[in-house]
């Protein structure tokens, strides 16, 4: 077959079987995303915010599809925050991310050398043959999967026009399934010297299963003393909450996620502040049902909120419970002021859902029922 190079990626990424694909609009990144709607003949939006279009893809490879995010290098430095901890998480299925680089700074406001900043992250990654781009796109598939590990494909994006050749591989489709481990799904500092020597090892090329795993921690018995007040005032959602949970509760890096932890065993993956509600899209994309997103309110308005407004325009109906403390439990108890919060949920009335005594088990799972049985977003605000 005879095509753009751009047009090749967007075959590369049909043949492969990656079903999430997500993309901010960028010189290179645009052409394949349309092209690559063209091809499986439904029309996606784009993304506004590279942090949440790389969450989404990472959260459908958690779920057990093969994903990727098509943005430009400029992008990945705003996706940073997620891409440095997904570097720790294993993923199910493969993910890559695919950067158009801009090397004149013919389409960006400056000139931004990304490989500098991937060596320094350790980020794996490749640089794409200009004859063999559709090759190199199912290569790094095959690779992410063998490391288990988010990979970055590097195109430059003065080249998208080039005509090459190729033929059709379909060969390399696979099957995944989401399997629940906390100690590779869940970034949080109890795993994090283990998680790092799992990194390590993968960089160099180490056997991970002569890796001793930690011992799973209890809750609360084992939790560390400075979260554990926090911690403590969850347990009656919790207790209520494990009966509604769905197949994948994805967290993010706030005291809500110790919850991951027997023996309530409520959350499944975790990520950076504010990944939640982005990898539960993700999931939700991937085509698991009732997926829900728990959050601190630093997290959400930090970051999380963000996803909603992907959610919306998908029409995807994730379920997601902020901890409404009004303060930062997990830093240290800095103090969040009221008036933010309701700012930022004013346009999701309808979708809005209050516990207004986070203590009471009948309003608790009154609540959290309707939450679960909705075909429709639902956005639990838990006041504390």
């Amino acid at each position: 077959m005879k095509t753009k190079i751009f047009e090749a990626v967007a075959h590369a990424l049909n043949d492969i079987g990656a079903d999430v694909v997500t993309h901010v609009p960028g010189y290179g990144a645009s052409e394949t995303f349309q092209s690559y709607n063209i091809l499986r003949m439904k029309i996606s939006p784009e993304y506004f915010n590279e942090e949440v279009a790389y969450a989404v893809a990472y959260g459908a490879s958690i779920a057990g599809k093969r994903s990727a995010t098509l943005i430009k290098s400029h992008g990945f430095m705003k996706a940073a925050n997620a891409a440095s901890d997904s570097l720790y998480a294993n993923i199910n299925a493969g993910f890559v991310t695919i950067i158009f680089e801009d090397l004149d700074g013919s389409h960006s406001d400056n000139v931004l050398e990304i490989k500098p900043v991937l060596k320094a992250m350790n980020f794996p990654y490749k640089t794409c043959n200009e004859k063999d781009v559709y090759e190199n796109v199912l290569k790094a598939f095959q690779v992410s999967e063998n490391k288990q590990m988010p990979v970055v494909l590097l195109v430059d994006s003065a080249d998208i026009n080039k005509e090459i050749e190729f033929e059709n591989n379909t060969s390399l489709k696979k099957t995944f399934q989401f399997k629940r481990d906390i100690l590779s799904h869940c970034i949080s500092p109890l795993f994090a010297k283990y998680q790092y020597k799992v990194f390590t090892a993968k960089k160099f090329g180490g056997d991970i299963s002569i890796i001793p795993k930690p011992a799973i921690p209890e809750i609360p018995k084992d939790i560390p003393e400075r979260y554990l007040a926090a911690v403590e005032k969850y347990v009656p959602l919790f207790d209520i909450f494990k009966s509604f949970r769905g197949k994948l509760v994805c967290g993010d890096t706030s005291t809500s996620s110790f919850f991951a932890l027997p023996p309530y065993n409520c959350i499944d993956t975790v990520l950076h502040i504010g990944g939640s509600i982005p990898m539960a899209i993700g999931a939700s994309l991937a085509g698991l049902k009732n997926v829900w997103a728990l959050t601190g309110d630093f997290g959400f308005i930090s970051a999380g909120h963000m996803g909603l407004i992907e959610a919306v325009q998908r029409e995807i109906p994730i379920k997601v419970i902020i901890f409404y403390n009004k303060k930062a439990s997990a830093t240290g108890g800095q103090s969040i002021s009221k008036q933010i919060m309701f700012k930022l949920l004013a346009g999701y009335e309808k979708n809005l859902r209050h516990i207004s005594n986070p203590e009471d088990p009948i309003e608790i799972n009154e609540v959290l029922k309707e939450v679960s049985e909705s075909d429709e977003m639902r956005i639990v605000l838990a006041d504390y």
